[in-house]
């Protein structure tokens, strides 16, 4: 698929926030809301598009035709809120389920929802050294991002899969489907941790999640020619981290994939993507612009913890 031309970063400014339907993601899976979730015309085909995967090579039959976007902005701010308008989209106008793959040309720091600013980040060398410090809007720890960092913003419905309003569920649902599909390239991947994709013990790629009432998103950043080095310089170390971590420092922890960029898109796309030539997802302009405004470049927003 032709590659989308970035645009030019928008212009930020502050502005208030007001709480809305869509901005008070849920937490937790609740099983007495399926009889709430309702189906959009786009996922009433899912069933015929399931039995084009092969139960051998992933946890369960691929839920749906999915859209697929690959495209990066130039600026941080404008790709965390396209996330964000992929997933309302779904939610609110029926766009249906997405794929998008991006990658950021420069290097940041991005927050998850809920972390916390100096806790996780070497402040005082990022802002020496000019770094970009961003917050997504869904949770997990906090990653570098850049060139040689493949991220990765799936949207699904909640009624895609059994199972799919559990939060742990969900996330293993989605990672194993990539762990899969990376496996078929010759490179043993695992899912462990609460969200965390290994080789050999050691972390190459994290996750994280955001709610919304009928619809979810999973985020994942995966390296695979990633400069370790400015993660140890410009993160500390997080204070919750998982068993099979063993206290290991991030040059110890953390490493990359080392499958070529070109294998490791092929091995995504196949996961989920049915068609050589998938439908391409919407681009909300507008919506994102928007978004940016009121959230992602909002210093408000970045600095709230």
């Amino acid at each position: 698929m032709p590659s989308i031309q970035a645009v030019q970063p928008v212009t930020t400014s502050s502005a208030s926030k007001t709480t809305s339907n869509r901005d008070r993601a849920t937490t937790k899976g609740d099983p007495d809301l399926n009889h709430l979730v309702r189906i959009s015309p786009v996922e009433r085909d899912c069933r015929e598009f399931a039995a084009l995967s092969s139960p051998e090579r992933y946890p369960s039959p691929l839920p749906c035709r999915i859209s697929y976007l690959d495209f990066s902005y130039a600026d941080v701010a404008s790709n965390l809120a396209l996330d964000e308008a992929l997933l309302i989209a779904a939610e609110e106008h029926e766009a249906g389920p997405s794929l998008r793959v991006w990658e950021s040309q420069t290097y940041a720091v991005v927050l998850g929802a809920s972390g916390r600013l100096r806790e996780d980040v070497n402040l005082s060398l990022c802002q020496a050294q000019g770094v970009t410090i961003a917050r997504r809007s869904s949770g997990g720890g906090t990653v570098v991002i850049g060139p040689g960092a493949m991220n990765i913003a799936l949207v699904l419905s909640s009624d895609a899969a059994p199972g799919l309003l559990a939060v742990d569920q969900a996330q293993l649902y989605v990672l194993e489907r990539i762990a899969s599909a990376i496996r078929e390239s010759g490179v043993e991947a695992r899912v462990q941790g609460s969200g965390d994709l290994t080789l050999g013990g050691r972390k190459f790629s994290g996750s994280a999640q955001r709610r919304l009432r009928r619809h979810f998103m999973v985020h994942a950043t995966i390296l695979y020619d990633f400069s370790i080095d400015r993660i140890v310089r410009w993160t500390h170390l997080p204070l919750r981290q998982p068993s099979y971590r063993e206290q290991r420092g991030h040059a110890e922890f953390l490493r990359n994939l080392e499958l070529p960029r070109s294998l490791l898109l092929d091995a995504v796309k196949s996961a989920w993507l049915t068609d050589t030539k998938p439908p391409m997802a919407t681009l909300p302009e507008d919506l994102v612009q928007r978004l940016v405004r009121e959230k992602f470049g909002d210093t408000g927003w970045v600095e709230r913890l």
